[in-house]
């Protein structure tokens, strides 16, 4: 068994009260759902999956925030599907089957069994660790989780980019175990949107005025969010391949839309986007931030 220590910190405090406080400014923030979440016991369990953002906290904890107020509101799951992209360059899908994710707060147990599960429905996926060692797509999440559940586990799925056969085949399994396993889960694909500007390479627009470029950015990251919306998997991957978009994230939310129409999702719902731009006025390297949940 390989525990996992954390390799995100500076895009979250690394220091627990310091950590408790920026998650407490994310939920009140002009951009956030300003109010603190309270876990209701007897909610609903609607909510199948979920889109959150990966940024620093400065920048997108806001925006993430909305999902899991809505989480919170929903009800008590037992464990998180968690599917984000590689950005260290890992193809294909790997899942860590096991072992521990060490954090500021304490673990977060891989829930062993449901991971197995993951693996023997869809046998594309990987069994292996060294995919998530140095991701800080999934490892973002955690705290905001953390601050809610105590007895938090997760199947942690890291992706490379990927075609809709494999998004179909991870998103099939991953419905499939939960489905086998009777597991009261939901599914959380990681992901940021439009990434724009010469960081990136990236300027269709190009670079002013700002008032443009915040134009494009929004009615862009707007055909994503639609789609995510519409549940339509097939049209978000092949929207991001035709248009040539810098959306991070393509892949796993193809996997969550897949998962979720066939654990009974009908429609999804945005809860917040921003950019960073909107957020924090930097006109360097501006990012698109979408929050949604997908429910029954």
């Amino acid at each position: 068994m390989r525990d996992r220590s954390p390799a995100a910190i500076g895009f979250y405090p690394g220091n627990k009260q310091a950590l408790k406080e920026m998650i407490r400014e994310c939920y009140l923030s002009e951009f956030g759902p300003k109010s603190l979440p309270k876990v209701n016991p007897n909610g609903p369990r609607n909510i199948v999956a979920c889109v959150a953002p990966h940024a620093g906290y400065y920048y997108s904890g806001p925006v993430a925030a909305h999902v899991y107020r809505a989480i919170a509101d929903d009800g008590k799951p037992d464990s998180f599907v968690l599917i984000g992209p590689s950005h260290m360059g890992y193809p294909g899908a790997s899942i860590m089957g096991e072992g521990n994710w060490i954090m500021p707060e304490g673990k977060v147990p891989v829930d062993t069994t449901l991971a197995k599960s993951i693996i023997r429905n869809a046998q594309i996926i990987l069994d292996d660790s060294s995919a998530h060692m140095s991701e800080h797509s999934l490892e973002v999440q955690l705290p905001f989780l953390q601050e809610l559940y105590e007895d938090l586990k997760i199947a942690p799925i890291a992706m490379g980019m990927s075609d809709w056969e494999t998004c179909n085949e991870v998103g099939m399994g991953v419905a499939e175990a939960i489905k086998e396993e009777n597991a009261n889960a939901i599914i959380i694909a990681s992901t940021d949107l439009t990434h724009y500007g010469m960081m990136y390479g990236y300027a269709p627009a190009g670079s002013g005025p700002i008032e443009k470029v915040i134009k494009w950015v929004h009615d862009t990251d707007g055909e994503i969010i639609s789609k995510v919306e519409n549940l339509d998997d097939k049209g978000l991957l092949a929207l991001v391949r035709k248009k040539d978009l810098t959306m991070c994230g393509a892949a796993p939310v193809t996997c969550a839309i897949v998962a979720a129409k066939e654990l009974g999702a009908t429609k999804g719902i945005k809860l917040q986007y921003a950019t960073s731009y909107d957020i924090r006025g930097s006109q360097d390297a501006i990012v698109g931030y979408l929050s949604a949940i997908m429910i029954k």
